[in-house]
């Protein structure tokens, strides 16, 4: 593998991160690519970037197609290990690393990682189309999500509608290998799991989908 890779220790921060409004100096000079650039380029981490990951190696390799990059999005927590552990070039999360991840890479490189904060995510709450639900507040996401809360009903969130009144709220989330559920977790349940009856997706649009196929 050509010596530009063997050196890339990059880490890309989404969803909690602030971004400014970036400029990019108009002096610059366009770039020329360089001679001898080969070998595979591998991202391991969260699957909320992988679309923007599959766009940055597609343009990449216009420029170096004896590159081959390989994209592997299972969630941010798989990140830092496999920097770590050599087994990629990228680890894209969709949240801030952790102290604790942090401390392990400068501790096998010497050095942190480096961040480019690429983008900010949002994250919301989904119903069935169908659903009378109007609005729901972070107390009683905490109550109906959280471990800590108990089993509720559509009417405990206020709808009054006799078909959806008593029935259970079908639960959907994500794997708690994903930076996702780990905002949520921070932000929506207090810090607390998730119930054990939230069904776990490993991709944000496989929630989406679920949700899409369950009134409840």
């Amino acid at each position: 593998m050509h010596r530009l890779f063997a050196t890339i220790a990059g880490l890309l921060v989404a969803a909690t991160a602030t971004l400014g409004h970036a400029q990019v100096d108009p002096e610059l000079p366009d770039y020329t690519p360089t001679q001898g650039v080969f070998g595979t380029l591998k991202s391991v981490g969260s699957d909320t970037l992988n679309n923007l990951m599959t766009l940055w190696a597609q343009e990449f390799t216009t420029f170096y197609p004896s590159v081959k990059p390989e994209i592997e999005g299972k969630g941010s927590s798989t990140a830092p290990p496999a920097l770590i552990e050599g087994q990629s070039q990228f680890g894209p999360m969709s949240r801030e690393m952790k102290a604790s991840e942090m401390d392990k890479f400068e501790e096998k490189f010497g050095y942190k990682p480096v961040v480019i904060r690429a983008g900010i995510d949002c994250l919301a709450v989904y119903v069935h189309k169908d659903c009378p639900l109007d609005a729901i507040s972070l107390p009683q996401i905490a109550r109906v999500f959280s471990v800590a809360g108990p089993d509720m009903t559509w009417g405990d969130l206020g709808v009054a509608d006799h078909a959806y009144a008593n029935k259970p709220v079908n639960l959907y989330g994500r794997n708690s290998a994903s930076g996702t559920y780990g905002f949520f977790k921070s932000v929506g349940l207090a810090k607390n799991d998730f119930k054990a009856t939230v069904k776990e997706q490993p991709g944000s649009s496989a929630v989406v989908q679920a949700v899409a196929t369950d009134r409840f």
